[in-house]
């Protein structure tokens, strides 16, 4: 395969994967098709087949990637240098861009899937589980750090509290979507007076 034709199949196939990320977010795993993504793309369905013989390994794909962005974004010196409070605020970052979004707020990426967890192929639903186990690992971290310096508060174990951070992250994207950005920002405004130390 020459180079050009080499660029132009990865174009295709990230162009792919753009397009079902988006299509994931906004309707969910089960409410799009390959029929779908054709059209948009003006492309035939065999050339999605071709690049993604399967739905399952498309969807496969789609949570690899998000892994991948997971894993480089909590390794970033921008986020790694940061002290605990700043890192909570950078997590709660994502969800305002997620609440923000153009045309009106997505769901995040795990609260898209995990409704529609227990139909999705098992492949799936393992990348799935380590997504989330690594997000909240990471968090976990964080927010254990924070109380050791004494710049977070929280009872019980860090794990738990983590789960339940992110638990509200994601359904505080789907209130915003009933109820717009002003419930939103009171949900995260709830999070940041359990977790932040009053002002002495």
């Amino acid at each position: 395969m020459s180079t050009s034709a080499s660029a132009t199949a990865f174009d295709t196939r990230t162009r792919i994967l753009n397009l079902a990320e988006e299509l994931l977010l906004a309707r969910g795993f089960n409410a799009f098709s390959y029929q779908h993504i054709a059209k948009e793309l003006q492309v035939k369905p065999a050339a999605i087949h071709y690049h993604y013989p399967s739905k399952e390994e498309l969807g496969t794909a789609i949570i690899r990637r998000q892994l991948m962005r997971l894993r480089k974004w909590r390794g970033l010196p921008r986020v790694t240098e940061l002290t605990p409070p700043q890192q909570l605020e950078a997590l709660l970052d994502v969800y305002r861009q997620r609440a923000a979004a153009a045309h009106g707020p997505q769901v995040c990426f795990f609260g898209a899937l995990a409704a529609d967890f227990l139909t999705l192929p098992a492949p799936m639903q393992q990348e799935l589980r380590t997504f989330s186990e690594e997000l909240t690992q990471w968090l976990a971290g964080v927010l254990a750090a924070g109380r050791a310096d004494g710049s977070l508060q929280f009872s019980g174990h860090p794990f738990s509290k983590a789960a339940q951070v992110l638990t509200t992250l994601a359904g505080s994207l789907q209130v915003a979507r009933v109820h717009g950005q002003q419930q939103f920002q009171y949900i995260l405004k709830q999070l940041h007076t359990e977790l932040l130390p009053a002002a002495a």
